[in-house]
């Protein structure tokens, strides 16, 4: 009878119960964010933000350490506003700053974040005082631009301290395949200068062997647009090619935020962020 007792709660043990592996997310581990609403700086429209507003975000995509998905793309974030300023008389412009706090892990930990959206609306105090000192006083009473940020808007925070987490045995795990790749792009960063204006974003193109092919970005921030041209310069390395592309034609769909956009080539799509928030 004992075993009979034992056997039936054996089977009757929740899936839950099942040991979990601990995982440690470290230190600096970015975690992309994206917005849930729409928000400004000026303070006439119904969607104007204070300090202290709570900010509705969630993960963009799946962050993994180690092959394990320890913070789920979906699970929102908790952010609020922690500094604003609305644009005012005299060309001074507004001021927007988010800061992501924290989120749960996949098996609830909270993980402590730091970082978000820090960014201004372009200002106009030169050009008004020019106006005014030149002119006449009436000048002085043009205004600077207030921030606005839509849904989609992405934007990265990181781990602002390491934090053990239980995976489950049974949670998806990352294992790479073998066999032929894809399409990867990346944006070579070493080569940009960001303290002047950006005609032309380099570009690093890792081609399924053997087909090479005509490349353009077909989609911005998930929106179909007219092809953008991508220029192969010359080879990188085995199967990799330099390129560029032109950045002012791209930029004319971006966003607030960190922009995405699709890159094809024959048969291939690879994603690219571009990790320049703007």
């Amino acid at each position: 009878m004992r075993k009979f007792c034992c056997c039936c709660l054996a089977f009757l043990m929740p899936a839950a119960a099942m040991p979990a592996e601990t995982v440690m997310i470290p230190f600096g581990t970015t975690v992309f964010c994206e917005l849930d609403q729409q928000i400004t700086t000026r303070q006439k429209e119904a969607y104007a933000v204070q300090t202290g507003d709570i900010v509705r975000a969630h993960v963009w995509k799946d962050v993994w350490v180690d092959g394990h998905r320890v913070i789920a793309a979906g699970t929102p974030v908790y952010a609020k506003v922690e500094r604003m300023k609305k644009a005012r008389m005299a060309g001074q412009k507004g001021f927007l700053e988010i800061e992501v706090l924290n989120v749960s892990a996949v098996d609830t930990t909270a993980v402590a974040l730091d970082g978000g959206y820090d960014r201004s609306g372009r200002g106009r105090m030169g050009v008004t005082i020019g106006l005014a000192v030149a002119l006449a006083w009436p000048f002085v009473f043009l205004k600077g631009k207030n921030v606005f940020l839509e849904p989609g808007a992405i934007f990265d925070a990181m781990v602002s301290a390491s934090t053990r987490v239980e995976v489950p045995e049974d949670a998806p795990v990352a294992i790479r395949v073998e066999g032929e790749p894809g399409l990867v792009v990346e944006v070579s960063y070493a080569d940009l200068d960001l303290t002047k204006k950006i005609k032309q974003l380099p570009l690093i193109l890792l081609v399924p062997e053997g087909q090479l092919s005509r490349a353009s970005v077909v989609s911005v921030n998930c929106n179909e647009i007219n092809p953008i041209q991508v220029t192969v310069q010359g080879e990188a390395g085995e199967g990799s090619y330099e390129a560029v592309l032109d950045f002012k034609l791209l930029s004319n769909h971006f966003g607030r935020g960190m922009n995405r956009f699709e890159i094809e080539m024959g048969d291939h799509r690879a994603e690219v962020l571009l990790e320049i928030e703007l």
